[in-house]
């Protein structure tokens, strides 16, 4: 069986690492990778310095490892708001020029999400109002998601880069609860540059990993692999130290073109975590491959 595409995170890393740093030590760690995650301690679009990134470039050239960018969580392809909309896609922007010069293949974006529902809610607990209809303000806000994936992939097309869009069954007011809405506002989208990133830890306090992943299939290019134990929460845990069974994904995750990403929440000891979970991940490959 082929050998997974297994890439390290800047989120993972930057406790311990700046994003040079990690750079470095996924190139002597002999990691296929490193995805750059957009976020205000780390990398940050629109400040990080020219010289930063010819200094990855370099690093990317002299060791062998590709990239992948993602935007930041605070993006929301959704909103309505027009200084909101402006702010997002100069970040993205920035981002995609990013990815252009260090040759990675993908950005990715999260689905988005229904801000005008926390106007209808205090401490989190709903109410109703005659004026305004929860299912439509749903529904205006999967519209204008749409258009910004289509808007944004285009700019990428132009690039030649694919648009990936993550599940997030778990984000509150999401304008995609489950993965078959996903791949519907996707399809809504019409664009072949626009595919799914997969977010093993997401899928699993879902409908579940298995189920997600079937549902997406199709649509995958890239992975966010991190585990899960407990339902609706995020934890984002090392390979292995959750429920999740990867075994039925091995010999997708082997074979995929696109990275693998060891997007997992370690604070305490980031380095040690991330080689354990590409070994465990490996492992799964290998167990896989041997009941072939």
């Amino acid at each position: 069986m082929p050998t997974p595409r297994i890439y390290t995170c800047n989120w993972t890393l930057f406790p311990v690492m700046d994003v040079v740093e990690s750079a470095r030590f996924t190139a002597e760690e002999g990691f296929a990778g490193i995805e750059l995650e957009a976020a205000p301690l780390g990398f940050w679009p629109t400040t990080v310095s020219a010289s930063i990134i010819r200094e990855l470039a370099s690093i990317g050239k002299s060791g062998g490892i590709g990239y992948s960018v993602h935007a930041p969580d605070s993006l929301n392809p959704a909103t309505d708001q027009p200084e909101a909309r402006a702010r997002d896609r100069e970040i993205f922007r920035r981002l995609l020029d990013i990815a252009v010069r260090l040759g990675s293949p993908v950005v990715g974006i999260h689905p988005g999400v229904v801000h005008t529902l926390f106007a209808l809610e205090r401490h989190r607990i709903p109410f109703e109002v005659r004026r305004f209809h929860r299912d439509s303000l749903i529904a205006e806000a999967r519209k204008r998601a749409v258009d910004t994936y289509g808007e944004w992939s285009d700019l990428c097309r132009e690039a030649g880069l694919t648009l990936t869009v993550e599940n997030e069954v778990h984000v509150r007011h999401s304008v995609a609860p489950t993965a078959e809405i996903l791949a519907e506002l996707i399809g809504s989208a019409a664009r072949e540059n626009i595919r799914v990133n997969l977010d093993t830890g997401h899928a699993y306090i879902g409908a579940g990993l298995s189920e997600e992943f079937g549902v997406l299939r199709k649509l995958i290019v890239h992975m966010h692999l991190n585990d899960g134990r407990t339902p609706g929460v995020s934890e984002h845990l090392p390979l292995g130290e959750g429920r999740a069974d990867f075994c039925p994904l091995a010999p997708f995750i082997a074979q995929m073109p696109g990275a693998a990403v060891l997007e997992i929440y370690a604070p305490d000891r980031p380095v040690r975590a991330t080689k354990e979970s590409r070994d465990y991940l490996l492992r799964v490959v290998r167990d896989a491959g041997a009941g072939d």
